[in-house]
């Protein structure tokens, strides 16, 4: 404490020796305390943060993992899709190869030999279509 120089009865003062021992618990009680409500104040707003920040952060993993299952369920239902599909089309191929053949005598030989190719061609794919479709749906489950 910076000394006062006084005068009383004769002698030099410092403000050290003027404070009693009351005065002086006060003062100490007065700088611990000072600002302790604004320390508090951000203390908690401090901790609300860091609180807030995590609760937006397992928010954004919910909605990580929310767009993977997403994603997995767009799959499975595509390919579920496309599984239906080429099952009807192999269908429409079985029917053509039974009852759509050209006829015998009418039509030339090479007529029925493109046929059976592009039709067993197309009966193929169509088998391999829906075997990837399985394969598919199954693996993204």
């Amino acid at each position: 404490l910076p000394f006062f120089r006084g005068r009383c009865c004769g002698r030099t003062l410092s403000v050290a020796r003027m404070v009693d021992p009351f005065s002086a618990a006060a003062l100490g009680s007065g700088l611990v305390t000072y600002n302790r409500q604004n320390w508090m104040w951000d203390k908690t707003l401090g901790q609300k943060r860091e609180y807030q920040g995590q609760l937006m952060n397992i928010k954004r993993f919910e909605l990580f993992r929310e767009d993977v299952r997403d994603l997995a369920e767009l799959t499975i239902s595509k390919m579920d899709n496309y599984l239906l599909i080429n099952i009807l089309l192999m269908g429409f191929c079985v029917k053509i190869f039974t009852e759509g053949r050209p006829k015998p005598h009418c039509s030339p030989s090479w007529l029925h030999w493109l046929y059976a190719a592009t039709n067993a061609g197309a009966l193929l794919y169509f088998i391999l279509s829906v075997w990837l479709a399985m394969h598919a749906s199954i693996a993204s489950h």
